[in-house]
């Protein structure tokens, strides 16, 4: 009994190869034909501004995770952080800008423009300066990317 459950199996697996095979090619594919290559990337770059002192400073960061397969830019995960706050007076008040998009329809890259409010302060005293820093990212289909940053 064990003996034709396997070979019962073998010929199973045999039949659905072949069915596969057929609709690829049924398809107007070649059957040996593999999809293009898709590689991932990120890129993490800040904008650092001095402290009040001077001594430590504040960097505000962003960074992208995206896929590329020489022809399309896909899967993009983005996010801002504080990455340094200058010994706690760096007071991040959110984003004011963010913003992904694609030109065309084809998605041969992509652009990500994101710009935070900063706000530096002294504890019981208030804030003494803002900043608006901005990055963007322009994402290539070849795991590049260009960067602009404004402080």
């Amino acid at each position: 009994m064990r003996l034709v459950v396997q070979v019962l199996r073998k010929a199973v697996l045999a039949a659905s190869a072949t069915v596969a095979l057929a609709a690829t090619a049924f398809a107007g594919q070649p059957a040996s034909a593999a999809p293009a290559k898709t590689s991932c990337t990120f890129a993490d770059r800040y904008i650092s501004y001095p402290s009040t002192t001077h001594a430590t400073a504040v960097k505000w960061a962003v960074r992208v995770d995206w896929c590329y397969d020489g022809k399309t830019v896909s899967n993009i995960r983005h996010y801002d952080y504080l990455k340094e706050d200058g010994g706690g007076v760096a007071d991040y008040q959110g984003l004011i800008q963010n913003q992904l998009s694609y030109p065309g329809s084809t998605h041969y890259e992509a652009t990500l423009v994101k710009q935070a409010k900063i706000a530096l302060c002294v504890f019981k005293i208030g804030c003494y300066r803002t900043y608006y820093p901005l990055e963007r990212f322009v994402l290539g289909n070849n795991g590049s990317y260009r960067l602009e940053q404004r402080k």
